[in-house]
Order: structure tokens, then C-alpha cells, then sequence
């Protein structure tokens, strides 16, 4: 699918379309008032996919306030910080990262933002409070996958803990 523009593939939510929103803020799809919870997640998702961070960010703090108590809001939140790290915004990922860790513990994406928590501190030069985050991967989710466990590892001996 070389060649093909990302919105033109299947499987992606339609590119927004007409001018940009007047704020000069990117124009932000809508869903139809039948849509779920887990369409607009999905939207989100669909923008992560694309690399278009900002309307992601948007998508799920959308997504956050309309549908506070949801199943997926831990993941949502998830996204939220992946938004920001993905532009190098790791005070905001930081703090994204730190909500799921601790509202949101029993997320399935929980030791993923722990992971990226550490990550967030050690580029904003928090090297101590990165290590704890990394230490504490293991001990709080001994049944993280192994790619979460290898990345930890990885990131221990980078940031030289």
C-alpha cells in the first residue's frame, strides 16, 4: 500500500475534511449521534495509527469526558500520554502515564504506562524518579508481557539505574 495516502487505506477513520477548525486547530471528525464509546476510542486509535498525535489527543480527552466511567478510559488515558510523548511533550506523557498507573492500575495498558512514566521522566533528566518507575514494573505487574519486561530491562541499562 505503498504510495497510498493513510486515509485512503482500509480500516482508517475518513480523513477530516473542508477548512480547519477557526482556532487553526486541526478539524476533528465527528461521529454520528448513534456512535459508541468504542467507536470514538476507535476513532482515537485510528489517529495514533496515522501519526496525527494532536487530533488523538483530542479524540480521547473527548472520549475522557463524555464517557467517565467506561471500560476503556483506562486505555484512553493510555493514549492520551502516548499523544503527547510521541511529540516529545513528556511532562504532559508523565503525567498521562502516572493517572493510569494510578487510577487506572488494573488496565490492561497499566504496565505499558509504567513502562512510558519511566521513559517521560528519564527525557525530562529525572533519573532517580525514572529508575522507581522502572523498578517498579516488575514488582507491581510480575505478569507484564515479555516485551514490556525486555523494553524495561532495555531502558534500565540506558538510563544506566
Amino acid at each position: 500500500q505503498q504510495g497510498v495516502p493513510p486515509a485512503a487505506q482500509p480500516g482508517y477513520p475518513p480523513a477530516p475534511s473542508g477548512s480547519p477548525a477557526p482556532s487553526g486547530a486541526p478539524a476533528l471528525t465527528t461521529l454520528p449521534p448513534s456512535a459508541t464509546p468504542r467507536d470514538e476510542f476507535d476513532l482515537g486509535i485510528g489517529y495514533m495509527q496515522r501519526k496525527d498525535y494532536a487530533l488523538a489527543e483530542q479524540t480521547m480527552k473527548n472520549f475522557s469526558q463524555k464517557y467517565p466511567s467506561d471500560p476503556l478510559l483506562g486505555d484512553a488515558q493510555y493514549w492520551l500520554g502516548e499523544s503527547y510523548f510521541q511529540r516529545q511533550q513528556y511532562r504532559d506523557s508523565a503525567e498521562a502515564f502516572l493517572a493510569v498507573t494510578t487510577k487506572y492500575d488494573k488496565s490492561a495498558k497499566a504496565p505499558d504506562a509504567l513502562l512510558r512514566l519511566g521513559q517521560s521522566l528519564a527525557a525530562l533528566k529525572e533519573k532517580e524518579a525514572a529508575c522507581a518507575a522502572f523498578g517498579e514494573v516488575g514488582r507491581k505487574y510480575p505478569r507484564a508481557s515479555a516485551g514490556v519486561k525486555a523494553a524495561v530491562d532495555r531502558e534500565q541499562k540506558r538510563v544506566k539505574c
